[in-house]
Protein backbone atom coordinates (compact mmCIF):
# COMPACT_ATOMS: atom_id res chain seq x y z
CA UNK A 1 0.00 0.00 0.00
CA UNK A 2 1.03 3.45 -0.99
CA UNK A 3 1.97 6.06 1.65
CA UNK A 4 0.16 9.16 1.72
CA UNK A 5 1.67 12.45 2.55
CA UNK A 6 -0.07 16.08 1.83
CA UNK A 7 2.09 18.37 -0.07
CA UNK A 8 -0.17 21.29 -0.03
CA UNK A 9 1.21 22.98 3.26
CA UNK A 10 2.64 26.27 0.99
CA UNK A 11 0.17 26.48 -1.44
CA UNK A 12 -2.39 29.42 -1.34
CA UNK A 13 -5.16 30.33 -3.89
CA UNK A 14 -6.65 33.58 -4.62
CA UNK A 15 -9.32 33.60 -7.27
CA UNK A 16 -9.34 37.40 -7.58
CA UNK A 17 -5.95 38.28 -8.38
CA UNK A 18 -5.58 41.52 -9.99
CA UNK A 19 -4.50 42.09 -13.46
CA UNK A 20 -2.43 44.92 -12.38
CA UNK A 21 -0.46 43.65 -9.37
CA UNK A 22 0.45 40.57 -11.30
CA UNK A 23 2.21 42.39 -14.59
CA UNK A 24 4.18 44.46 -11.80
CA UNK A 25 5.28 41.54 -10.18
CA UNK A 26 9.06 40.27 -11.32
CA UNK A 27 9.75 37.65 -13.16
CA UNK A 28 11.50 34.40 -11.46
CA UNK A 29 15.45 35.36 -11.45
CA UNK A 30 16.41 32.10 -14.08
CA UNK A 31 13.76 33.10 -16.38
CA UNK A 32 14.47 32.79 -19.39
CA UNK A 33 14.88 35.27 -22.35
CA UNK A 34 11.09 36.30 -22.60
CA UNK A 35 11.61 38.68 -25.58
CA UNK A 36 12.86 36.38 -27.36
CA UNK A 37 9.82 33.76 -26.34
CA UNK A 38 7.50 36.59 -27.36
CA UNK A 39 8.63 36.38 -31.16
CA UNK A 40 7.21 32.97 -31.74
CA UNK A 41 4.20 33.24 -29.11
CA UNK A 42 1.59 32.94 -31.94
CA UNK A 43 -1.30 30.69 -29.96
CA UNK A 44 -1.51 33.99 -27.34
CA UNK A 45 -2.95 36.21 -30.34
CA UNK A 46 -6.38 35.07 -28.31
CA UNK A 47 -6.76 35.03 -24.76
CA UNK A 48 -8.34 31.91 -23.33
CA UNK A 49 -9.30 30.52 -19.42
CA UNK A 50 -6.58 28.30 -19.31
CA UNK A 51 -4.03 31.27 -19.73
CA UNK A 52 -5.59 33.14 -16.73
CA UNK A 53 -4.34 30.34 -14.23
CA UNK A 54 -0.97 31.67 -12.89
CA UNK A 55 1.71 30.39 -10.68
CA UNK A 56 3.51 32.76 -8.24
CA UNK A 57 6.42 32.01 -5.69
CA UNK A 58 7.06 33.63 -2.64
CA UNK A 59 10.24 33.94 -0.86
CA UNK A 60 10.04 32.94 2.96
CA UNK A 61 13.35 34.90 3.73
CA UNK A 62 16.13 37.08 2.87
CA UNK A 63 18.41 35.69 -0.32
CA UNK A 64 21.71 37.46 -1.35
CA UNK A 65 22.44 35.63 -4.99
CA UNK A 66 25.94 37.32 -5.85
CA UNK A 67 25.99 40.71 -4.35
CA UNK A 68 22.02 41.04 -5.34
CA UNK A 69 19.43 41.28 -2.64
CA UNK A 70 16.07 39.59 -2.32
CA UNK A 71 14.09 40.55 0.46
CA UNK A 72 11.77 38.39 2.50
CA UNK A 73 8.02 37.85 1.22
CA UNK A 74 9.44 38.75 -2.35
CA UNK A 75 7.14 37.19 -4.51
CA UNK A 76 8.10 35.90 -8.09
CA UNK A 77 6.12 34.90 -10.74
CA UNK A 78 7.15 31.38 -11.58
CA UNK A 79 4.67 31.23 -15.33
CA UNK A 80 2.99 33.57 -17.38
CA UNK A 81 5.98 35.70 -18.20
CA UNK A 82 5.51 35.49 -21.84
CA UNK A 83 1.70 36.12 -21.46
CA UNK A 84 2.24 38.93 -19.42
CA UNK A 85 4.36 40.34 -22.06
CA UNK A 86 1.83 39.64 -24.48
CA UNK A 87 -0.95 41.26 -22.41
CA UNK A 88 1.64 44.46 -22.06
CA UNK A 89 2.48 44.89 -25.22
CA UNK A 90 -0.88 44.73 -26.99
CA UNK A 91 -0.52 41.07 -28.49
CA UNK A 92 -3.68 39.43 -27.64
CA UNK A 93 -6.88 40.13 -28.36
CA UNK A 94 -8.12 40.83 -24.78
CA UNK A 95 -6.68 41.52 -21.41
CA UNK A 96 -8.02 39.92 -18.31
CA UNK A 97 -9.91 41.78 -15.63
CA UNK A 98 -8.85 39.25 -13.52
CA UNK A 99 -6.60 36.01 -12.80
CA UNK A 100 -6.21 33.30 -10.49
CA UNK A 101 -3.26 33.06 -8.58
CA UNK A 102 -1.55 29.41 -7.04
CA UNK A 103 1.40 30.58 -4.53
CA UNK A 104 3.70 28.45 -3.27
CA UNK A 105 5.70 29.43 -0.44
CA UNK A 106 9.63 28.69 -0.14
CA UNK A 107 12.09 29.24 1.48
CA UNK A 108 14.85 30.11 -0.93
CA UNK A 109 15.58 30.91 -4.13
CA UNK A 110 17.25 27.52 -4.73
CA UNK A 111 13.84 25.91 -4.22
CA UNK A 112 12.12 28.69 -6.01
CA UNK A 113 14.21 27.65 -8.92
CA UNK A 114 13.17 24.03 -8.71
CA UNK A 115 9.52 25.03 -8.64
CA UNK A 116 10.41 27.16 -12.07
CA UNK A 117 12.17 23.88 -13.55
CA UNK A 118 8.90 22.26 -12.35
CA UNK A 119 6.88 24.01 -14.93
CA UNK A 120 9.23 24.27 -17.72
CA UNK A 121 9.55 20.25 -17.45
CA UNK A 122 5.90 20.12 -17.95
CA UNK A 123 5.46 22.51 -20.87
CA UNK A 124 8.50 21.53 -22.63
CA UNK A 125 8.78 25.11 -24.41
CA UNK A 126 12.35 26.58 -22.99
CA UNK A 127 15.96 25.33 -24.57
CA UNK A 128 18.81 25.77 -22.91
CA UNK A 129 20.26 28.45 -25.00
CA UNK A 130 17.25 30.22 -23.47
CA UNK A 131 18.41 28.65 -20.03
CA UNK A 132 21.16 30.02 -20.25
CA UNK A 133 20.00 33.67 -21.00
CA UNK A 134 17.83 33.19 -17.04
CA UNK A 135 20.76 32.11 -15.60
CA UNK A 136 23.14 35.37 -16.69
CA UNK A 137 20.47 38.00 -15.71
CA UNK A 138 18.72 36.62 -12.56
CA UNK A 139 21.83 34.46 -11.18
CA UNK A 140 24.70 36.53 -12.14
CA UNK A 141 23.29 40.03 -12.59
CA UNK A 142 24.97 40.27 -16.00
CA UNK A 143 22.86 41.39 -18.83
CA UNK A 144 24.26 40.23 -22.46
CA UNK A 145 25.19 42.47 -25.18
CA UNK A 146 26.27 40.56 -27.76
CA UNK A 147 23.57 39.25 -29.90
CA UNK A 148 25.04 35.58 -30.01
CA UNK A 149 24.90 35.69 -25.93
CA UNK A 150 21.34 37.02 -26.13
CA UNK A 151 20.38 33.95 -27.63
CA UNK A 152 22.59 31.82 -25.64
CA UNK A 153 24.37 30.47 -28.49
CA UNK A 154 27.95 29.31 -26.93
CA UNK A 155 26.85 26.62 -25.42
CA UNK A 156 28.79 23.65 -27.17
CA UNK A 157 32.07 26.07 -26.92
CA UNK A 158 31.03 26.42 -23.47
CA UNK A 159 30.88 22.64 -23.13
CA UNK A 160 33.55 21.74 -24.38
CA UNK A 161 35.95 24.56 -22.60
CA UNK A 162 34.62 22.78 -19.15
CA UNK A 163 35.57 19.15 -20.44
CA UNK A 164 39.06 20.60 -21.11
CA UNK A 165 39.10 22.20 -17.93
CA UNK A 166 37.59 19.60 -15.66
CA UNK A 167 37.66 16.43 -17.63
CA UNK A 168 36.25 14.23 -14.72
CA UNK A 169 33.89 16.38 -13.85
CA UNK A 170 32.35 17.13 -16.99
CA UNK A 171 32.50 14.32 -19.51
CA UNK A 172 29.30 14.17 -21.99
CA UNK A 173 28.63 16.45 -24.89
CA UNK A 174 25.02 16.98 -24.37
CA UNK A 175 24.51 19.94 -21.61
CA UNK A 176 22.46 19.49 -18.99
CA UNK A 177 19.97 21.52 -17.59
CA UNK A 178 20.99 21.57 -13.82
CA UNK A 179 24.40 21.87 -14.66
CA UNK A 180 24.08 25.35 -16.23
CA UNK A 181 24.81 27.59 -13.47
CA UNK A 182 27.81 25.66 -12.42
CA UNK A 183 29.12 25.76 -16.20
CA UNK A 184 28.16 29.79 -16.22
CA UNK A 185 29.86 30.28 -12.79
CA UNK A 186 33.11 28.24 -13.85
CA UNK A 187 33.35 31.01 -16.60
CA UNK A 188 31.86 34.06 -15.51
CA UNK A 189 34.29 36.51 -16.46
CA UNK A 190 35.78 35.17 -19.20
CA UNK A 191 31.81 34.94 -20.64
CA UNK A 192 31.47 39.11 -19.91
CA UNK A 193 34.80 39.25 -21.94
CA UNK A 194 34.09 36.84 -24.95
CA UNK A 195 30.40 38.93 -24.88
CA UNK A 196 32.49 42.16 -25.76
CA UNK A 197 34.43 40.33 -28.51
CA UNK A 198 31.35 38.97 -30.06
CA UNK A 199 29.87 41.66 -31.93
CA UNK A 200 29.88 39.67 -35.57
CA UNK A 201 28.17 37.01 -34.60
CA UNK A 202 28.27 34.62 -38.04
CA UNK A 203 32.07 34.64 -37.25
CA UNK A 204 31.69 33.21 -34.10
CA UNK A 205 31.20 29.43 -34.29
CA UNK A 206 31.61 26.84 -31.09
CA UNK A 207 35.51 25.98 -31.70
CA UNK A 208 36.61 29.87 -31.69
CA UNK A 209 34.11 30.31 -28.49
CA UNK A 210 35.72 27.53 -26.59
CA UNK A 211 39.50 28.79 -27.44
CA UNK A 212 38.50 31.98 -26.64
CA UNK A 213 37.28 31.35 -23.19
CA UNK A 214 40.34 28.80 -22.28
CA UNK A 215 42.92 31.65 -23.56
CA UNK A 216 40.81 34.50 -21.77
CA UNK A 217 41.09 32.02 -18.55
CA UNK A 218 44.81 31.35 -19.14
CA UNK A 219 45.99 34.90 -20.25
CA UNK A 220 43.67 36.99 -18.67
CA UNK A 221 40.37 39.09 -19.81
CA UNK A 222 42.19 42.22 -20.17
CA UNK A 223 45.27 41.30 -21.47
CA UNK A 224 45.00 43.78 -24.85
CA UNK A 225 47.44 41.76 -26.75
CA UNK A 226 44.92 38.78 -26.70
CA UNK A 227 41.97 41.17 -27.05
CA UNK A 228 43.63 42.59 -30.18
CA UNK A 229 44.24 38.58 -31.22
CA UNK A 230 41.03 37.65 -31.34
CA UNK A 231 39.59 41.13 -33.33
CA UNK A 232 41.74 40.20 -35.69
CA UNK A 233 40.79 36.47 -35.90
CA UNK A 234 37.38 37.48 -36.17
CA UNK A 235 37.96 40.38 -38.84
CA UNK A 236 39.65 37.60 -40.69
CA UNK A 237 43.41 40.15 -40.80
CA UNK A 238 46.39 37.92 -41.57
CA UNK A 239 49.60 38.48 -43.37
CA UNK A 240 50.38 35.97 -45.81
CA UNK A 241 53.33 37.32 -47.62
CA UNK A 242 55.75 34.70 -46.55
CA UNK A 243 55.64 31.12 -45.41
CA UNK A 244 56.66 31.95 -41.76
CA UNK A 245 53.55 33.25 -40.09
CA UNK A 246 52.64 34.67 -36.77
CA UNK A 247 49.75 32.48 -35.32
CA UNK A 248 47.01 34.90 -35.92
CA UNK A 249 47.45 34.41 -39.48
CA UNK A 250 47.43 31.04 -39.55
CA UNK A 251 44.37 30.55 -37.61
CA UNK A 252 42.91 32.82 -40.24
CA UNK A 253 44.48 31.10 -43.13
CA UNK A 254 43.00 27.96 -41.82
CA UNK A 255 39.23 28.79 -41.11
CA UNK A 256 39.36 30.41 -44.73
CA UNK A 257 40.33 27.04 -46.72
CA UNK A 258 40.78 24.30 -44.31
CA UNK A 259 43.70 22.74 -45.55
CA UNK A 260 45.06 21.66 -42.55
CA UNK A 261 42.17 19.60 -42.02
CA UNK A 262 41.54 18.50 -45.20
CA UNK A 263 37.68 20.10 -45.01
CA UNK A 264 36.37 23.45 -44.01
CA UNK A 265 33.62 22.20 -42.50
CA UNK A 266 35.30 20.70 -39.67
CA UNK A 267 36.98 23.91 -38.46
CA UNK A 268 33.46 24.93 -37.66
CA UNK A 269 32.04 21.70 -36.55
CA UNK A 270 30.73 20.75 -32.98
CA UNK A 271 31.20 17.65 -32.94
CA UNK A 272 33.48 16.80 -29.43
CA UNK A 273 36.35 14.66 -31.47
CA UNK A 274 36.78 17.34 -34.02
CA UNK A 275 36.69 20.13 -31.52
CA UNK A 276 39.49 18.31 -29.95
CA UNK A 277 41.69 18.52 -32.87
CA UNK A 278 40.43 22.25 -33.84
CA UNK A 279 40.66 23.68 -30.20
CA UNK A 280 44.00 22.65 -29.83
CA UNK A 281 44.99 23.93 -33.48
CA UNK A 282 43.67 27.48 -32.07
CA UNK A 283 45.29 27.56 -28.68
CA UNK A 284 48.65 26.20 -30.57
CA UNK A 285 49.28 29.60 -32.54
CA UNK A 286 47.47 31.83 -30.11
CA UNK A 287 50.70 30.78 -27.77
CA UNK A 288 52.56 31.53 -31.08
CA UNK A 289 51.33 34.69 -31.29
CA UNK A 290 51.65 35.65 -27.72
CA UNK A 291 55.18 34.81 -27.63
CA UNK A 292 56.00 36.37 -30.89
CA UNK A 293 57.36 33.51 -32.58
CA UNK A 294 56.62 32.83 -36.39
CA UNK A 295 56.18 29.44 -37.83
CA UNK A 296 55.67 27.51 -41.21
CA UNK A 297 53.78 25.12 -39.82
CA UNK A 298 52.62 23.35 -36.17
CA UNK A 299 55.50 21.58 -34.39
CA UNK A 300 55.04 18.36 -32.10
CA UNK A 301 52.26 17.94 -29.72
CA UNK A 302 50.35 20.55 -31.07
CA UNK A 303 47.18 18.61 -30.96
CA UNK A 304 47.37 18.15 -27.15
CA UNK A 305 47.64 21.72 -26.27
CA UNK A 306 43.51 21.99 -25.38
CA UNK A 307 44.11 18.85 -23.21
CA UNK A 308 46.74 20.19 -21.17
CA UNK A 309 45.34 23.39 -20.68
CA UNK A 310 44.06 22.58 -17.44
CA UNK A 311 47.65 22.15 -15.92
CA UNK A 312 48.54 25.91 -16.49
CA UNK A 313 48.82 28.48 -13.92
CA UNK A 314 47.40 31.51 -15.56
CA UNK A 315 49.39 33.76 -16.16
CA UNK A 316 47.48 36.44 -13.24
CA UNK A 317 48.22 33.85 -10.76
CA UNK A 318 52.08 33.34 -12.27
CA UNK A 319 53.09 36.86 -11.99
CA UNK A 320 51.58 37.57 -8.62
CA UNK A 321 53.14 34.04 -7.22
CA UNK A 322 56.82 35.78 -9.18
CA UNK A 323 56.13 38.82 -7.13
CA UNK A 324 55.49 37.27 -3.89
CA UNK A 325 58.90 35.03 -3.67
CA UNK A 326 60.78 38.06 -5.18
CA UNK A 327 59.84 40.12 -2.34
Amino acid sequence: MFETRDFTGNISVDTEFPYEEYVRLPEVPCQRNTEERIKNAKHLKYLRPEQCIVHLAKLGKESNIKGKIYPKDMVFRVDGNTRAMAWETGKSDYIPQKLIAITYEYETLDEIKECYNTFDSTEATEKNQQKLFGVLTGFYNYQPKSEKLIQGAILSGLSKACHFMWPLRWNQPSVKTDQLEGMVGGWIEEIKALDELMTNKKVWNQPFICAALMSLRHYGVNNQKLLHAWNLITSQKCNLMSDERDGVSHIVFEWMNGKFFKDATICKDTKWENMNRTVSYILYWLDKYMEDEKLVKVGNGWDRVAFEYKNRIPQNKLMNSIFSIES
